[in-house]
This record gives structure tokens, C-alpha cells and sequence, in this order.
């Protein structure tokens, strides 16, 4: 209820009673001014003296007039307001801050613009926010696209399984790290679903080019070794607190370490001749391959050890594929490095490269969309360079009426209408036609749906 008050200024009133505990600065203040309508302001000082408390205020708009009748403070309304029990008070076991309209989710008095308004913009999520917050969540948690027309095809790594509609091969084993943070073994044609090893989070489906581990010992070297090498790029890998240092072929040099889990490495283009290799301190997993970066670790010991590519691909007849229009919806993290030309992370193609829609990273990092129709260009779509080992989220939309493409919930990229390729056949998951320019990085989901999303929404599913 309200609180008798008597006018005294345009900026005070008085109250019966030592009410300065209730009138603290800082509170906030309704003003019941009669015909002269309501007043809200925040508590500036507060004094009793002779059985009443004089309380000035610094007012949200306009002044208190001769009509005050009565005031409330922010804890009169029992039905909107608590009453703060004394454990909350200043000093208390657990103080709240001090009842404002600045404090999200701190009890306070409305502003005269949510008395009216109702809500508060600021603090209250719109009801289409909290939608798409929820269908993030049900895309990054489970996979799925609430509310939207459902993928013909949908792969997403952490259900450590490939859809039923996938072919994978790989010619040997290769290695990844598991929910634990050890390296465990994929047997041949085995799928690699890569964890965090800080995390144990699933990064993805891991899809690399092929690699030869030209260094001998893998495990923890502890002596010299002599490498034959070329003039062309090689780099360098290792786990553990020590160093490797180069020489011979390669200027004198010494490759650091950081603390486990952290992987050194070093990218070096030395002359043709033998490579001079010496550990000092705990070095693990040493790997020497050629390459402007460093792949998923080579296990294996006497001899070089090659682990080959990653293979994934789509047959579009056995999904629903929709030859006039579609989207595509990529989320994973960029490579460790950039390649001499592209890597490419989805390609649709008909076997050849005259007809094909593909998204790519070039050598200058940048992410881009294409479409080829006929041997004739028909759109590119760059959103520029994205850094390596980067967590990215894009979707691309193709039909006649036009190419739309977004990264990250950023502005929609648009192209102007063109033809839409004839007779693809396969969607291919990180690498194009050939064994080349694979995307070397994982894959944590890919999605194609047989219609042509909106820009809303391509720009919302990668929120």
C-alpha cells in the first residue's frame, strides 16, 4: 500500500515515521501526484528528524506538485516486489544490490516505459530470440533443425556414426584422439571421429588428404636421426615439453615445445639432402611429412609410414535430392594451415568438374561458395579469410532464382540468378573428384536439404 506523503518541493516530501532503512539511496520511488498523474525517481538522500524521515529524489521526468498524496518504494507491492527478508539486506548474509532499473534479474520498481510498454526490451528476450535460441541448441546438441523442412541427408559427428546412405574408405589405419585425450587407432576404412583432447568435445569427423611420415621413430625419439629430404615444404610435429633441434639440410634451428597436451610445429623448406634431427627433453609423437602444415599424428615405427585419404562420399540417388534447388549446411573448424591451392569441404558434382556446386577454403584461407554449370561459372560467393583452426558455421542455398549464402549468422552473401548445374550425381564430404586439395580438418556436421532456404533463414541455422 502506499506510503501518506506530504509535498514539500519539486524534488522532496516527507513521510511520518524514521523510514531512512526503507528510503535507502539508491531506491527506486513512485510518486502518487493526484491529477497531476505518477512520478518515478531514484532515492538521492534520506533523513529523520522529529517522528519524520525528509527524502529527496532525483526524478526520471517532470516534478513532484502540491497533489502528492502518497508514494511507494520498491518494496510496497507484495504482489509484483519482494519483500527482502534481512539476510539480503546490506551486510547480510547474502546482500542483493541495490533495486534499480539497471540491474537484470536484481527485484526492482518498473520504469515509467515498462509501466506502460509492460516489458522491457533490454532485459526481456524477444519471443523470436528465445526461438532461435532453442533451435541452436537442438542443432548443436542433437542434430536436428526444429521447425524447418528436414535434410535429406544430415551427418553429425557426435553421434560417432555415418548416416546409412555414406560410403568411407581408407586404404590403412589412421589415429585420433578419444573422449580421454589418447590417441587410439581407426583400423582400415574406419571413420575417425576426432575429440578435443583438452575438452574430450567431439571436433568432428576428421577428413585428410594422404601423408607420409618420413622420420623412422615415432614414439619418443632419444637420438639423433638422419632424414632424406628435398627442396620442397615440410613441417615438423611433436607432443611434450622438449625440442627438436634441425640441422644439416636445413639451417641450424631449435623447434620448441609447450606442456602437454600441445603439439609444436614448424614449416620449413630446406635443400635436398639429409636432415638432421635431434631431440632434447620428452618428445612424443615426432612427425617429419611434406606439406605447409601438420596433419592428425602418424603412429608407427621403422620405417616411413603413410596413412591414406580419408574417402566420403554421397550417392544423391539414394537420398532425396532435388536437382532444381537446395541448401547446403556446413559446421566444423578450418584446417591447421593453408594448402598450395584449395581444400575442399563439400562438393556436388556430376564425376568431372563441368557441373558441380562446392563450398572451398583457398590458399589465401578464404571460404567461398561456387557454382558451375556447363563449364561456365555461374556464382562465387567469398565471405574472406577465415584463421586456421577456427570454429565456422555456414549455409549455402542454390535455385533459379538465385545463389544466397551466409557464415556465422552474418549478412547474406547474394549472387544474381544462373543456371543450376545438370546431372550431378555425388555429394563428396571434404575432398572434390580426386585425391587432391582434401580438406584436411574436421567435419563436425553437414546437412542438404532439397529446398532453397530463405536468407532468414540460412542466416538463423548458423546463429
Amino acid at each position: 500500500m502506499a506510503i501518506l506523503a506530504t509535498y514539500l518541493s519539486e524534488t522532496s516530501f516527507s513521510v511520518p515515521g524514521d523510514l531512512t532503512a526503507e528510503f535507502a539511496t539508491g531506491a527506486r520511488v513512485l510518486a502518487d501526484c493526484g491529477a497531476d498523474g505518477l512520478r518515478y525517481g531514484t532515492v538521492a538522500a534520506a533523513a529523520a528528524s522529529g517522528g519524520v524521515t525528509t527524502v529527496s529524489l532525483t526524478l526520471d521526468a517532470g516534478a513532484l506538485t502540491a497533489n502528492l498524496t502518497g508514494v511507494r518504494h520498491g518494496n510496497d507491492v507484495p504482489d509484483s516486489l519482494c519483500n527482502h527478508a534481512p539476510q539480503h539486506a546490506p551486510g547480510g548474509r547474502d546482500p542483493l544490490a541495490a533495486a534499480s532499473t539497471e540491474a537484470p534479474g536484481v527485484v526492482e520498481l518498473a520504469t515509467s516505459a515498462e509501466a506502460v510498454a509492460g516489458t522491457d526490451a533490454a532485459r526481456v528476450a524477444p519471443v523470436a530470440v528465445a526461438r532461435q535460441q532453442f533451435m541452436s541448441w537442438m542443432r548443436d546438441a542433437m542434430g536436428e533443425f526444429p521447425g524447418m523442412t528436414p535434410p535429406a541427408y544430415s551427418l553429425f559427428a557426435p553421434k560417432l556414426a555415418l548416416p546409412g546412405t555414406t560410403t568411407f574408405s581408407r586404404a590403412s589405419s589412421g589415429w585420433r584422439f578419444d573422449a580421454a585425450g589418447s590417441l587410439r587407432e581407426a583400423v582400415v576404412g574406419a571413420p575417425r571421429f576426432d575429440h578435443d583432447p583438452v575438452s574430450g568435445m567431439v571436433r568432428g569427423l576428421r577428413i585428410e588428404g594422404a601423408a607420409t611420415r618420413v622420420n623412422t621413430i615415432a614414439a619418443a625419439p632419444v637420438s639423433p636421426e638422419n632424414i632424406a629430404v628435398t627442396a620442397q615444404a615440410y613441417t615438423i610435429s611433436f607432443y611434450g615439453t622438449g625440442s627438436m633441434a634441425l640441422s644439416g639440410a636445413h639451417a641450424a634451428m631449435v623447434v620448441g615445445a609447450g606442456a602437454l597436451p600441445a603439439r609444436a610445429s614448424y614449416t620449413f623448406t630446406p635443400t635436398a639432402g639429409t636432415l638432421v634431427l635431434t631431440p632434447t627433453g620428452t618428445v612424443q609423437h615426432l612427425q617429419v611429412e611434406a606439406g605447409p602444415f601438420a596433419t592428425s599424428p602418424i603412429l608407427g615405427e621403422g620405417s616411413a609410414i603413410v596413412r591414406a585419404a580419408d574417402v566420403a562420399f554421397v550417392t544423391l540417388a539414394g537420398i532425396e535430392f532435388n536437382p532444381k534447388e537446395g541448401t547446403l549446411f556446413v559446421a566444423g573448424r578450418t584446417p591447421g594451415g593453408a594448402p598450395a591451392s584449395n581444400q575442399l569441404l563439400a562438393h556436388f558434382d556430376d564425376g568431372g568438374v563441368n557441373n558441380r556446386i562446392y563450398v572451398t577454403r583457398l590458399s589465401t584461407r578464404v571460404l567461398a561458395c561456387y557454382v558451375t554449370a556447363g563449364g561456365v561459372a555461374q556464382a562465387t560467393l567469398s565471405f574472406g579469410a577465415v584463421a586456421d583452426n577456427t570454429l565456422f558455421q555456414l549455409s549455402f542455398s542454390w535455385s533459379l532464382g538465385g545463389f544466397l549464402a551466409s557464415l556465422n549468422g552474418g549478412a547474406v552473401v547474394a549472387g544474381a540468378a544462373g543456371s543450376i548445374p545438370a546431372g550431378l550425381a555425388t555429394l563428396r564430404i571434404g575432398s572434390p573428384t580426386t585425391a587432391a586439395n582434401m580438406w584436411n580438418g574436421p567435419i563436425r556436421q553437414m546437412a542438404y536439404f532439397p529446398r532453397a532456404l530463405s536468407s532468414s533463414q540460412l542466416q538463423a541455422i548458423t546463429l
